[in-house]
């Protein structure tokens, strides 16, 4: 789970989303920062179109950020990356073509520092080694404007004092998400790695409550059918017709149950138990589970794990209805496809309720969830790979 190519949002969505206000705050502090340090350089702008186009520059990096770090959209793609980074490169070109004929006050450029605090932004979405390739192109970019910026006025620094002096910024705030990045996807990879033996006690709990609950399924058929009829006959000390036509009919009950379990899959129980749980009766059961080829049982551990967490979520949700509700599993050539529908009747969106962490983590488990919500249906969509 080392993976340098993984990002925290990949290792920990729930985490990643708590701090998407954070990117939010920060988009706009970007966007009033340009704002803000072209006004102030205004008196050096030799060209306000171009100042203007740096801000818009700036915003639109901003507004890629914010759209892209969406729990809807999650991960973080790596196309809305290479936007977001040649938006910012953008703005940092801009912004010194702005000065161009009238300043070579270094002070007056904002746009290193803009750029540096969207790769800070960025930390939280993409992997490290990528953070380091962009703070690395940024800084020499930095660096290559400075030295091509014509010179006025007597006080001119050298050449290299002038390419620090631009890239610094940049590298110091790309370096410092590079390295939030590495250090947050490393401690999670170390805390990751040893669960092979937690994996298999989680794994080994979780059947011996399935084995322990198809036991005390059979306890009660026998307490409620098996331990009267076996009683009336002891107490009458005869054996009848009807009694050998109700014995009969008895084990048919027992094998029907005992093969149902047999064909029963791990989303069956969980849908079954669900009600149990909670206590209330009204709560749908495995009738809602249409698998006909069991092709539940192709999910890893993980993915079985955010079905569940997004069943539990969808049940607890306040505009919960269980008419509403239907699992299908159906496959395909390569793989299997599950539309899971629900009604929600509530006024909220998706993303403001409470839902967006949970299919954050859908996303991020199966790749490919497609969400659609008209409300009150709330269908969604995804796949992941057979066996």
């Amino acid at each position: 789970m080392s993976n340098p190519g993984l990002s925290y949002q990949q290792l920990d969505p729930v985490g990643s989303y708590g701090s998407r206000p954070i990117t939010l705050v920060m988009s706009l502090g970007v966007v009033g920062l340009a704002a803000g340090g072209t006004a102030l350089s205004w008196p050096v702008v030799s060209d306000p179109l171009t100042a203007f186009l740096a801000i818009v520059a700036t915003a639109v990096s901003a507004l890629g950020i914010t759209f892209w770090s969406s729990p809807l959209r999650a991960p973080f793609r790596w196309s809305g990356f290479v936007i977001v980074m040649i938006s910012a490169g953008l703005s940092l070109v801009l912004s010194a073509l702005s000065t161009w004929n009238a300043s070579t006050d270094l002070d007056d450029q904002w746009s290193p520092i803009t750029v540096g605090l969207i790769l800070v932004q960025l930390s939280s979405y993409r992997p490290a080694r990528e953070l380091v390739a962009a703070t690395v192109l940024g800084g020499i970019l930095a660096g290559f404007v400075a030295v091509l910026h014509p010179t006025f006025g007597s006080s001119t620094l050298p050449a290299l004092v002038r390419v620090l002096d631009a890239a610094l910024p940049l590298i110091a705030l790309g370096a410092g998400a590079t390295a939030y990045s590495s250090v947050l996807v490393r401690s999670l990879g170390q805390w990751y790695a040893p669960p092979g033996a937690s994996d298999r006690s989680e794994s080994a709990a979780i059947a011996e409550r399935i084995v322990r609950s198809v036991q005390d399924d059979r306890v009660t058929i026998l307490n409620d059918t098996v331990v009267p009829f076996l009683t009336g006959m002891l107490e009458r000390d005869d054996v009848t017709e009807a009694d050998r036509s109700r014995a009969r009919s008895i084990a048919d009950t027992i094998r029907s149950a005992m093969v149902a379990d047999v064909d029963r899959s791990w989303l069956d129980v969980i849908m079954d138990h669900l009600a149990l749980e909670r206590g209330d009766a009204t709560l749908p059961g495995s009738e809602v589970v249409q698998d006909p080829d069991r092709a539940a049982s192709d999910m890893t551990t993980e993915q079985r794990i955010v079905i569940r967490a997004v069943v539990l979520a969808l049940v607890d949700h306040p505009g919960f209805d269980p008419d509403g509700f239907a699992i299908s599993i159906a496959r395909g050539d390569t793989a299997a496809v599950v539309t899971l529908a629900a009604k929600l009747d509530d006024d909220e969106s998706i993303t403001r309720s409470g839902l967006a962490p949970y299919l954050a983590v859908l996303r991020i488990a199966f790749g490919d969830l497609h969400v659609a919500f008209q409300r009150p249906a709330l269908t969604l969509r995804f796949s992941y790979e057979q066996k």
